[in-house]
């Protein structure tokens, strides 16, 4: 009885051991040829075919969520949709004449939805390699060309005008690559000498309008003393004239009535001791 429990025993044993062998050997070709990746919201997925003389270029499909694949046969390539910042290292440019400038751009772009399949047809790589690769070229070239259409002056003095021809370079560029453009910032830095030359040619504009300014305030007082003593001079004329108006009027009104009463208000009541004419007219002399 033992040596048969103990067989039944080795037979279950001997059963779980060949369970567990054929789990093992259904998870070792599972893991070698069937493949499965997540694919979330914010990225887009395609599945790429391996097979084929085209090599996956006209074989993809665009997928999300749980996808199983074979492996052998295809590969599941993930794009990320959400805005990707991409700080370039320095580069220079020219401008008319040849004058260099540095340029220290960071990107802000994302990837259009539904262009993931386009976009691996066009380059076949990874998104880190299409930004230190392909948009760093399309990013300096839109800097080197708008660059050329400008003076050093007016690059350092119309940098905005300068910065929205080379965003409106860029957004064009990246909308044919599948990719929507959001902003760049340029940390554009003029030569050292160029930079001191315009500061010293803005300190001479500014202080010759500083002493414009000042030269017309002066001119507006000086003119402005000049009304006032003008006319406070008219306002003596005036006053003087009117003055004069008046004695003359004084002068028009002085009838013989008035100097007859100015001659009773001196007379001091008695009578003159001599007649002078016959009559009852008399004639006093008024003292």
């Amino acid at each position: 009885m033992a040596n048969e429990k103990e067989a039944q025993i080795a037979g279950l044993v001997k059963g779980a051991l060949k369970g567990v062998a054929v789990i093992f050997g259904l998870f070792m070709i599972s893991h070698f040829f069937v493949g499965c990746a997540t694919i979330d919201a914010s990225h887009e997925g395609i599945k790429v075919s391996k097979v084929g003389s085209d090599r996956g270029a006209s074989d993809i499909e665009n997928v999300t969520g749980w996808v199983f694949y074979f492996p052998l046969t295809s590969f599941i390539e993930q794009y990320p949709t959400f805005t990707q910042t991409k700080d370039y290292d320095p580069f220079t440019v020219s401008a008319k004449g040849g004058t260099l400038f540095k340029i220290d751009p960071t990107l802000n772009y994302h990837m259009v939805k539904g262009q993931g399949a386009a976009v691996y047809r066009k380059y076949r790589k990874e998104l880190p390699d299409i930004e230190n690769n392909i948009l760093r070229t399309i990013v300096y070239n839109s800097y080197r060309d708008v660059a050329n259409t400008f003076t050093p002056d007016s690059l350092v003095n119309n940098r905005v005008g300068f910065e929205a021809l080379v965003e409106a370079k860029l957004q064009k560029a990246l909308t044919a690559d599948g990719f929507a453009f959001e902003n760049i910032t340029s940390n554009l830095t003029p030569p050292e000498s160029l930079q001191a030359m315009i500061d010293a040619k803005n300190t001479a504009v500014q202080n010759a309008l500083r002493l414009n300014n000042q030269v017309a305030a002066e001119k507006a007082s000086a003119e402005i003393t000049v009304t006032k003593a003008s006319g406070i001079a008219r306002a003596r004329i005036i006053e003087a004239e009117a003055e004069a108006r008046a004695n003359e009027l004084k002068q028009k009104t002085l009838t013989a009535m008035l100097i007859q009463q100015q001659w009773i208000s001196k007379w001091d009541g008695k009578l003159p001791a001599t007649q002078l004419g016959g009559g009852s007219n008399m004639l006093f002399q008024v003292k």
